[in-house]
């Protein structure tokens, strides 16, 4: 049964990898002729500067997304009445619209007016720290629900339990609670993290050089398509399937924990 389970395997792989080549032999056959690699070598600085910066943002929008999205979810679980109902509301406004709209009337209307000049007169780029501050805050309100439908799945016996043996509520928190919640959402928890990381292209809106802003510049001043496109591609594969590898090490690892 291992014998012939090994070989479906073996021959299924075989299809699909010859499917595949066959596609991409076809698709870049047909463009063999229209494509020049030597301009994006040429540009290479520009995009690696922008890719970088790409990196730089969202690794600065996952680490404020996850403390938002933790100040959320306790926000949502206080005793206060007002506390628990401005959470609510904040979170469904940002939930219910547009990533797009929260960056053109954060940054144009709200945020630059506010901390363009003093932001400038620091010697900072206002654009990136705000890009930043917004997708922080709109992806901090997804990992909020996320974590408040896991904090709320543990069942009331660990709390009591974890109270019994003297623990305050920050530490029925720290030692009880979030560890277990957070290994019944790591897949949901990847796939936000990923999200964010390739929303992080939408900054490009507000005047953000990052990676997709070089790259449409590039494809925009050399007439470049595929040359520009599969770089781009791969660029953010570099970014996002560490996060879903990581996620799913982790998965495997805590498979068995209670």
């Amino acid at each position: 049964m291992n014998r012939r389970l090994w070989i479906a395997n073996l021959t299924a792989a075989l299809v699909v990898a010859g499917l595949l080549g066959a596609l991409f032999n076809a698709v870049f056959g047909a463009l063999a002729t229209h494509t020049d690699w030597s301009r994006a070598w040429e540009y290479r600085g520009m995009l690696w500067q922008g890719w970088l910066t790409t990196l730089s943002i969202a690794s600065a929008a996952l680490v404020c997304g996850m403390i938002i999205g933790l100040l959320f979810m306790l926000g949502q679980r206080s005793n206060l009445v007002v506390v628990r109902w401005c959470c609510r509301g904040i979170l469904e406004f940002l939930r219910d619209t547009p990533l797009l709209v929260h960056l053109l009337f954060g940054y144009f209307v709200i945020l630059a007016p506010l901390l363009a000049r003093p932001l400038g007169a620091a010697g900072w780029n206002d654009k990136p720290i705000i890009g930043v501050l917004i997708l922080s805050l709109f992806h901090g309100a997804y990992l909020g629900e996320i974590l408040r439908g896991a904090v709320e799945s543990i069942p009331r016996t660990q709390w009591d339990s974890a109270r019994a043996v003297g623990f305050d509520r920050i530490q029925v928190y720290r030692h009880v609670i979030i560890p277990q919640a957070l290994r019944r959402v790591l897949p949901a928890i990847a796939g936000s993290f990923v999200s964010l990381i390739k929303d992080s292209s939408l900054l490009n809106v507000i005047g953000v050089t990052e990676f997709f802003y070089n790259t449409r510049n590039f494809i925009t001043g050399t007439y470049a398509g595929l040359e520009g496109y599969v770089p781009l591609a791969i660029g953010y594969l570099v970014l996002t399937l560490p996060v879903a590898w990581l996620a799913h090490w982790l998965e495997r690892r805590f498979r068995h924990e209670t």
